[in-house]
């Protein structure tokens, strides 16, 4: 199952980007998320959180890492549970009011849920929507508060991996 949303963002394309990728802010704007716990104490390339997901009344823990991050211009994240995984792919472009988002949702679910991925994918789609409505009020709420705040933690660890 694949969803692509597009969306506006009024903050710069490296200031969007840093807030969806960094996984610490996904509660505050995917309501089907119980709880978030960042397993670094930096965000960049190779974070990882364990997540908690409420779909359809039943608890879901997952472990997303980030598995690709070019600041300002694009993130890969990708959550495993027992049952699926999920690949999240963000692309941010600028223009002139921020940015535009692309934010690509796949789920893959393990043999033998993956024969019901049609009927799955009705729930997924409206929990995709509920997300991305949410990821978008928050990016308008975080607007103009800095990007310079998320920078020294991402070069940090940026800078390690190498």
């Amino acid at each position: 199952m694949r969803f692509v949303r597009f969306f506006e963002s009024p903050s710069s394309a490296e200031q969007s980007l840093r807030l969806i990728a960094d996984f610490q802010h996904l509660k505050a704007w995917d309501e089907s998320v119980v709880e978030v716990e960042p397993l670094q104490e930096t965000f960049g390339l190779g974070a990882a959180y364990r997540v908690l997901v409420n779909f359809n009344g039943r608890m879901i823990p997952m472990r997303y890492e980030v598995t690709s991050y070019v600041p300002g211009h694009s993130a890969v994240l990708r959550g495993v549970a027992d049952k699926a995984t999920a690949i999240d792919r963000i692309e941010v472009t600028p223009n002139a009011t921020g940015c535009q988002v692309r934010y690509d949702a796949e789920i893959r679910m393990a043999f033998p849920y993956s024969l019901f991925d049609w009927v799955m994918a009705l729930g997924f789609k409206t929990t995709v929507d509920r997300a991305v409505a949410g990821l978008s009020r928050f990016l308008t709420a975080h607007h103009g508060l800095g990007d310079e705040a998320a920078e020294p933690a991402v070069r940090q660890n940026l800078a390690g991996s190498e």
